[in-house]
């Protein structure tokens, strides 16, 4: 039975609601937001008709809270919820009391939802199916330690209520067991608000290969294809491509037919995707996600399907716009998604405020994503920010065109994952379609972080800074002057990213300036507008983004890199606000937080005697859990934080003296 569609409220925030909204508004229906206080500014409010303040200071208490949702829905008169990715959308209970209260939930089943979307139950569903499984194992935390050893390791700890990398552990030996299966159910229970987990035995070497189908109320179900996500960094996604370069014909053929078989099993119908670990030709199931997934854009971009458009169509009772038979594969699509991190610093969040943003454009590419310049990334959530679809004819066309993107992508003021991501899509891994889910680790060790020592030429850099920050006219003074200069001495000094770079420089004007002693060399400002600048350096021209706060930092962005540079009097002045804390070899010294977070657990007290790694206290940041770990054998003498406690970067936690 057809059912009315008119205004449709997104349980979610960031680029996922901005994405349905887009479709909502093509369709004619009107659109609702939810925010909490720490989205108040968010651009997904200004991208739907109205927006609902959700009360609370955490994600439980907001975007967790069914009753405040429901409320919001009611006051606005929506007759349909969305409910995205994460957060609600693999809740039954939420799906369940949606349409209890009247109004159409814009995704499957319940009971599909519940049985799927717990990854125990679905285990046993698919074993009785006859499908291959990994072998795993669920229950208490004494059984799974016992199960554990049979198993035999490496193992991993996964959530049982979610998916998407969150409380999920990888366990290398007994030792580290009883740690990761607690840090895991912590994550778990932040993000899902069920602590549950189970473990896996974990395959050395595999290929991450998902089928994306989409099924209507009339037993209508359509496989389109599979998307290749082997590329993942903390067991979480970070490359994206359809179709996988990995799978065969005939292979892709039988994860289609497995994925219809446990989609007609359960009665499924809308979006959904059921994930595969793959080793040459033999296939085992991971999970099933009964919701849209991040990386469906790759799908919808080879198919030509909007699949929000047939989530919404489907949930008015509509049959399904096409047929199995009609799906052809078009070209190729690879998506990356951008996060807040460092990879420099083993993927530490970074979250802060967007000092410039611009993003890439063009045929071929498409950016989902929320931010703008003045954004402020908060540590509450997750650290993506926006993904970059390319598509293209080839892979090799698409692969191209995407690294072309990235360069030119801007997100200053904070640390982002785009110049480890172009690196990683120039690898020969990469290009040869090799890279399997232990990949991101081996390149950050082996090249990645090699390759980032060595920069752009720091003359360029100091030429950059001085056309960047020039004053309008002619007069060289002011850049005398903004670089602490004496003229009896042209030594000059700069500090970029954090290292101090020093030069000569030689009669700087308006638009030419002349570094170095033996090895001069001069550049020249070619052009010069808004945050873009081109300068000729000894007869090649670079092309460069720029911008700056207000402390007088300057970020300067060359082929997808971005320096942070100030002048060294500025630095050191800046610097000289905060006391800095240092470990020293002997006697006491301080443990620091390496991000902005939450402490939620503490493990110790003070004259506690601990030895090198145990878990001293647990941080969260942009939901990921850190554990903080003894550098050594110590003991605790004074603890600065508590449970609960906000932390800001290199904030003092833990003071300690060597046994």
């Amino acid at each position: 039975m057809n059912k009315t569609i008119s205004k449709v409220l997104v349980a979610n925030r960031g680029e996922i609601a901005i994405r349905i909204f887009h479709t909502l508004k093509q369709m004619g229906i009107k659109t609702v937001a939810v925010y909490s206080h720490a989205d108040s500014n968010s651009k997904h409010l200004r991208c739907a008709d109205e927006s609902y303040f959700l009360e609370g200071d955490t994600i439980a208490a907001t975007y967790l809270n069914i009753h405040q949702i429901l409320s919001a829905a009611r006051h606005s008169g929506a007759d349909a919820i969305h409910p995205g990715y994460g957060f609600l959308s693999e809740s039954s209970e939420f799906s369940r009391t949606v349409r209890a209260a009247g109004m159409s939930f814009i995704g499957p089943p319940d009971e599909a939802i519940r049985l799927m979307g717990n990854k125990i139950e679905a285990r046993k569903l698919v074993q009785k199916l006859g499908l291959p499984l990994i072998s795993g194992a669920s229950g208490t935390t004494a059984r799974l330690l016992n199960e554990a050893d049979q198993i035999g390791y490496p193992l991993l700890v996964k959530a049982a209520a979610g998916g998407g990398g969150k409380g999920m552990r990888i366990v290398a030996s007994p030792d580290q067991a009883e740690d990761m299966l607690e840090i895991a159910s912590i994550e778990a229970m932040n993000y899902f608000g069920d602590g549950e987990v189970y473990i896996e035995k974990y395959l050395d070497n595999p290929h991450h290969i998902e089928v994306q189908l989409i099924g209507d109320e009339f037993g209508n179900i359509a496989t389109l294809f599979e998307r290749e996500c082997s590329i993942q960094r903390r067991y979480q996604k970070i490359v994206e491509e359809a179709p996988s370069p990995n799978v065969s014909p005939e292979l892709r053929l039988a994860l289609m037919d497995a994925a219809r078989k446990i989609a007609r099993e359960i009665g499924y119908f809308n979006a959904g995707t059921i994930e595969f670990l793959v080793t040459g030709n033999q296939f085992y199931f991971l999970e099933m996600n009964t919701r849209i997934q991040v990386e469906h854009p790759v799908t919808e971009m080879i198919t030509g399907i909007d699949l929000v458009r047939e989530q919404v169509n489907i949930a008015m009772g509509k049959p399904l716009s096409f047929t199995q038979e009609q799906l052809t594969i078009n070209g190729h699509a690879i998506e990356t998604r951008v996060y807040a991190e460092d990879p420099l610093n083993n993927f530490s969040p970074s979250p802060g405020k967007i000092i410039f943003y611009q993003a890439p454009s063009g045929k071929g590419i498409r950016v989902d994503g929320y931010l703008e310049s003045g954004t402020e990334v908060s540590n509450h959530f997750d650290p993506m920010i926006s993904k970059v679809i390319s598509h293209a004819p080839t892979r090799e066309e698409a692969r191209v065109q995407l690294i072309k993107s990235l360069e030119s992508y801007a997100v200053h003021g904070i640390k982002t994952n785009i110049p480890f991501l172009i690196s990683l899509l120039s690898t020969q891994s990469f290009i040869s379609g090799e890279a399997d889910t232990n990949f991101c680790n081996l390149f950050l060790e082996n090249e990645f972080l090699t390759s980032q020592e060595t920069g752009m030429d720091p003359k360029l850099l100091m030429a950059a800074y001085l056309f960047a920050t020039r004053q309008t006219g002619n007069s060289a003074i002011p850049a005398w002057n903004r670089l602490g200069l004496w003229r009896i001495n042209p030594r000059t000094e700069l500090v970029i990213n954090g290292k101090s770079v020093v030069e000569n420089l030689i009669s700087p004007d308006a638009t030419t300036v002349v570094i170095g002693d033996n090895s001069q060399k001069v550049y020249t400002l070619t052009s010069k507008a808004g945050n873009e600048m081109i300068i000729n350096a000894s007869g090649k021209k670079e092309r460069m983004l720029h911008s700056s706060d207000e402390t007088g930092r300057l970020f300067l962005q060359h082929n997808g890199k971005v320096y942070e540079m100030m002048g060294a009097s500025r630095h050191l002045k800046e610097n000289s606000k905060t006391k800095q804390f240092t470990a020293s070899v002997k006697g006491s010294y301080s443990l620091h937080a390496p991000m902005f977070g939450r402490i939620n657990q503490i493990k110790v007290t003070a004259e506690d005697q601990v030895n090198k790694g145990d878990t001293l206290l647990t941080l969260e940041s942009m939901k990921m859990e850190t554990r903080i770990t003894a550098p050594e054998n110590a003991i605790i003498k004074q603890i600065k934080v508590s449970s609960g406690q906000l932390v800001q970067d290199k904030q003092v936690l833990i003071f300690l003296s060597n046994i």
